[in-house]
């Protein structure tokens, strides 16, 4: 049930040397996969060149998200329910208190389908 998450590393371009750069993302990523999950999708951003992110690494971004698969959750497709919005009493006007009430329930149903004639 845990949400999808990525990591997005931004800044890079405040490090001069690479190997300084290649060990702060070593270790950023240990830590953001220690943290969600190993394996964890991390993103890195290597800096703004004239106020903009590089083309390419945004692309790759967006297609990333873009392609991205909602999980179907299990349990929830398992207990469908009702909200209702409003509703209203059929119940014939002259039948007793302690009469069944006769509704008709207007809203959504979530997680599966109501049939024809439930009760």
């Amino acid at each position: 049930g845990f949400p999808r998450i990525l990591g997005v590393l931004t800044h890079l371009d405040g490090f001069k040397d690479n190997k300084s750069l290649r060990k702060v993302k070593k270790t950023l990523k240990a830590r953001f996969w220690s943290e969600i999950f190993d394996g964890a999708k991390l993103f890195h951003l290597s800096g703004l060149q004239h106020g903009r992110y590089h083309r390419v690494e945004i692309q790759n971004l967006a297609r990333f998200i873009a392609t991205q698969r909602s999980a179907v959750l299990s349990w929830r497709q398992s207990h469908p329910y009702l909200l209702a919005l409003r509703w209203e009493d059929q119940t014939e006007p002259t039948a007793p208190p302690s009469a069944p009430r006769k509704l008709d329930l207007y809203g959504y149903v979530y997680g599966g389908r109501v049939r024809a004639g439930t009760q």
